[in-house]
């Protein structure tokens, strides 16, 4: 089966695996007609539902990370088809159901995750209520369509309050939040006929309003998706007595909806997730052709195209799906044949298998990657083990192979290469099998050979260099032998020489910089003391240097010391500054406009010695998001002071402020290089997987 991703991840000598559900779980007792609601903790919490013996007062806690379900109390009333709010408290709103004895429920209860316990709500909601709808609004207050007339659920006072003007009794419906607060509800039974009615309901002035505008196909028993632009993604239900594949979209600043691709099968009680690309995943669901579906699809917003996605163990009607926070997705109970469902599966719709490119020339760490005006990929020097290499590489991505061309003058590694405005490259500093050095060399691609050029003003490595837009380089920082040094230079490719750049105001080395549209370059964390000192965690500083001026301003601090971290420009011009030698995950990132760094989300597994890239526009709904390749572990150190190596690839997306897994690579790596290249292909090349030096490289492909 294709994946969302698998275009993602397909390398050049092999096709991604489709990505699959994991080995189902046990959830006793089974149960159909349950929510699942994911909590503050990260636990999943299970209540109720029904299955061949009893309505279920039962609820169960599932942990992600042991993979197991565990009872927690149980609710006061035995009930299915009910709603399940998480409030901002961190409490669980259970409100209306089935009683299973032909009556609809009129209590509500509150779950608190402190305790484990269920307590009821001593006012009744105004109506009894199942298969409903419930929504937590801006305000903290919660919308419960369904039943004669709504209810609107104030946790302060723990009170219901019913509202006028309602949409016609209804259920069976689906209701979603828009980005401006308001809630958008579509469809469900009035009666025994399914409905194109969709209405808006306002929570300022408490009212709602019917659209003149319906959709395509009445609809019952279907899913509505908020998308990342706004929109709202309409699929599938029961028409009569028809599962549909029938999509719709809704656009709230035309409050029009319009009719989009079919979903690959008809599909209704189904399930669907927006997943961070921006895609949304459709599960389960019942289908007119082969009853209980077992493969899900998925939708992608640049094509409009459905793709089918994995195959579920086992076929599902009605179930409930929860996106977990690693990105995977809990897939619970549900109806297949004649059978409600006992068992639980978790379905990994981020990850796939990245396939191998095959061998470099040279195994190497620590080495530069440039990207050449033709397209090509030059990767100079670094070290295999304890040999400093003088050999360089590039790689064609017209054939995807690598080949020698002429060695550089000193073997070197921790060094930097920056291309040039005149198309040569510029290797500056780095470490020697004796000492850091101060040699400099111009790699030319017409030629595939190095020449020699001035040299800096002092040995240096573990620094930075940035083109400027007036052509020179800016060099700075790094250290001379175990000091971490404050100097800077400017290297000038029409004399061929360096000059003072003057001086950091913290002296810093395994930093970061950033140039910006105006010029300004920002550097910001690395280590500042001198090795043996202490462990150094990095500095919080950042600082900015003025082409015009020449001048170094400090600017304000990150909220923790980093180095060996990664940064990376984002299209609205913030710095996302990820990772480093740290135990907290948190992100910064930098404004320029108030030279200041807020927080944001952090990585998922801490990391450094990693590579953020950010993603051109050939990743289609992916571009401007930023994958976090590689990196080393923070772990214990391991092989004489290395850290554990990892394998796995996240991503970070600007619009939600959020890191979800991506993909996993063939190899571990640490000190990799990872290189956009023009067709928006990535080359991750080289690096460590603890103890050994990678002679591999592998591609991910949009």
């Amino acid at each position: 089966m294709k994946s969302v991703i698998a275009a993602l991840f397909v390398a050049i000598f092999g096709v991604a695996q489709a990505s699959s559900a994991l080995a189902p779980v046990s959830i006793s007792p089974e149960r159909a007609g349950h929510t699942a609601t994911r909590l503050n903790s990260g636990l999943v919490l299970v209540t109720g539902g029904v299955n061949e013996n009893a309505t279920l007062s039962s609820a169960l806690l599932y942990d992600p990370v042991l993979g197991t379900f565990t009872p927690t109390g149980n609710m006061r009333t035995a009930r299915a088809n009910h709603t399940a709010t998480l409030l901002n408290d961190g409490r669980v709103l259970i409100a209306g159901g089935d009683l299973g004895n032909g009556l609809a429920a009129k209590t509500a209860e509150l779950y608190d995750p402190v305790t484990g316990q269920f307590a009821l709500i001593s006012k009744k909601m105004s109506v009894s209520r199942s298969k409903h709808t419930a929504n937590l609004l801006t305000d903290g207050k919660v919308l419960l369509v369904g039943g004669k007339h709504p209810d609107i659920y104030d946790p302060a006072t723990q009170t219901f309050k019913s509202t006028a003007n309602s949409p016609t009794c209804r259920s069976s419906h689906a209701a979603v939040n828009l980005n401006d607060g308001t809630v958008l509800i579509t469809g469900g039974y009035v009666g025994q006929l399914a409905t194109v009615s969709a209405w808006i309901y306002e929570p300022v002035s408490r009212t709602f309003t019917l659209l003149s505008e319906k959709m395509k196909i009445p609809r019952a028993n279907h899913q509505t998706t908020l998308l990342l632009d706004g929109r709202v993604l309409v699929t599938g239900g029961f028409t009569g007595t028809s599962p549909q594949n029938e999509v719709d979209i809704y656009d709230p600043s035309t409050q029009l909806f319009t009719a989009a691709q079919p979903m690959l099968d008809h599909r209704s009680n189904h399930q669907a997730l927006l997943l961070p690309s921006g895609s949304v995943l459709v599960i389960g669901g019942t289908t007119l052709e082969t009853g209980f579906l077992a493969v899900n699809e998925v939708w992608d917003p640049t094509s409009g195209n459905w793709t089918e996605h994995d195959t579920m163990s086992e076929g599902r009607t009605g179930p409930t799906a929860t996106m977990l926070d690693s990105g995977q997705i809990l897939v619970a109970g549900g109806i297949t044949g004649n059978a409600t469902l006992q068992s639980a599966e978790v379905i990994d719709p981020l990850t796939e298998s990245f396939n191998s490119l095959g061998n470099m020339q040279v195994a190497r760490n620590q080495h530069t990657d440039t990207l050449l005006p033709d397209g090509r990929i030059l990767l100079a020097a670094g070290s295999t083990d304890a040999v400093w290499l003088s050999s360089a590489e590039v790689f064609d991505p017209s054939s995807n192979t690598f080949g020698l061309v002429g060695n550089l003058a000193q073997a070197r590694k921790s060094h930097t290469a920056t291309l040039l405005q005149n198309n040569q490259v510029l290797i500056t500093g780095g470490k020697t099998a004796t000492a850091d050095t101060k040699i400099s060399e111009l790699f030319d691609p017409t030629t595939n050979q190095f020449s020699s050029t001035g040299s800096l003003i002092g040995p240096r490595s573990l620094h930075s260099a940035t083109l400027l837009t007036s052509g020179k380089v800016l060099v700075v920082g790094g250290r001379k032998g175990a000091k971490p040094l404050a100097t800077t230079e400017l290297y000038d490719p029409v004399s061929g020489l360096f000059t003072s750049a003057g001086s950091l105001n913290v002296q810093r080395k395994r930093h970061r910089a950033t140039i910006f549209s105006d010029g300004q370059v920002l550097v910001e964390g690395g280590a500042s003391m001198s090795n043996g000192q202490a462990v150094d965690s990095g500095t919080p500083t950042g600082e900015t240097y003025d082409p015009v001026t020449g001048v170094w301003t400090l600017t304000g601090e990150m909220h923790i010391g980093r180095t060996e971290h990664d940064a990376t420009l984002l299209l609205d011009g913030t710095v996302l500054v990820t990772g480093g030698l740290s135990t907290v995950n948190t992100s910064n990132a930098y404004q320029p406009s108030t030279r200041t760094f807020s927080q944001t989300a952090g990585v998922l597994q801490p990391r450094q010695r990693h590579v953020a890239i950010l993603l051109s526009p050939a990743w289609g709904s992916l571009a401007g998001q930023v994958l976090v390749i590689g990196g080393a572990s923070t772990g214990n150190s391991v092989y004489g002071g290395l850290q554990r190596a990892l394998d796995s690839v996240e991503i970070y997306n600007p619009a939600t402020g959020q890191m979800s897994l991506f993909g996993t690579m063939t190899s571990a790596r640490q000190n990799q290089t990872a290189t956009l290249l023009q067709d928006g292909r990535i080359l991750i090349a080289g690096g460590v997987d603890s103890p050994a030096v990678s002679g591999t490289a592998e591609l991910v492909v949009p």
